[in-house]
């Protein structure tokens, strides 16, 4: 499960916006432990409970119903879960959460969440700012793999890397990272043959060179030239 959170945590923010403030209301609601790996919810199981992390680290996931699964999102301390409204209509999927690390959560109901509003009206705010920051998101992500090319996806990708986890090593920035190709196409929605053909791509314009365990990045600029472009190849042919 940890190699798996290690795989996404590179295309998705970590807690998008954390609510502080709650933790002074916590004796409002019901504080429960769990181990790291131990289940938080089952898949399909309806709680109509909102979530708040004290310690540690959940992580949303998808079960599809061949067995498959996508990892959703992920959020640390002062994050919010909402399952108070649970919709399960879809019976190919379901939602569970799982802990990442050793946790401790606050469980809050309806009732009680309208409590703590009437005591402190800016909390209600704070919370729909998590909910805004995760929807504008995945929002964003949905339009992108909608409206723009794979390969564009894959390069982005790689920019933001570059920007986040980059260190100036000589004349070149190295990202230390091992991230397979695979994962790569996980994370962008693009096939593992277009993710391979950006990569060679790359190497021959002598902007990267992907090697097993980091990125070395030769030309920053040229690589966030090509996030603005609509395509990596020019040609016809079919992107896969």
């Amino acid at each position: 499960m940890q190699e798996n959170f290690e795989k996404w945590r590179v295309g998705i923010p970590d807690t998008f916006y954390p609510i502080s403030e709650l933790q002074k209301y916590v004796q409002y609601g019901t504080v429960k432990s769990y181990l790291k790996d131990s289940l938080v919810v089952s898949p399909g199981e309806a709680i109509h409970k909102f979530i708040y992390v004290l310690t540690g680290k959940l992580q949303v996931n998808f079960v599809f119903s061949d067995g498959r699964e996508r990892m959703v999102y992920f959020g640390g301390k002062h994050c919010m879960f909402n399952y108070l409204f649970q919709y399960n209509s879809d019976n190919r999927m379901a939602a569970y959460i799982i802990a990442l690390e050793d946790s401790q959560l606050c469980f809050f109901s309806w009732e009680q969440l309208e409590k703590i509003f009437h005591m402190d009206g800016n909390l209600f705010f704070e919370i729909m700012r998590n909910e805004s920051a995760k929807c504008n998101f995945f929002m964003k992500q949905s339009a992108e793999m909608d409206f723009l090319n794979p390969t564009i996806r894959i390069v982005k990708l790689i920019y933001q890397l570059c920007v986040s986890q980059g260190k100036p090593v000589n004349n070149h920035i190295e990202v230390n990272i091992d991230l397979p190709l695979r994962d790569i196409s996980e994370i962008t929605g693009a096939h593992y043959v277009t993710v391979s053909k950006v990569f060679c791509t790359l190497n021959k314009l002598h902007i990267l060179d992907k090697k097993r365990d980091k990125i070395v990045i030769f030309d920053i600029r040229k690589l966030e030239e090509l996030t603005q472009e609509t395509q990596l190849f020019k040609h016809d042919g079919t992107d896969y």
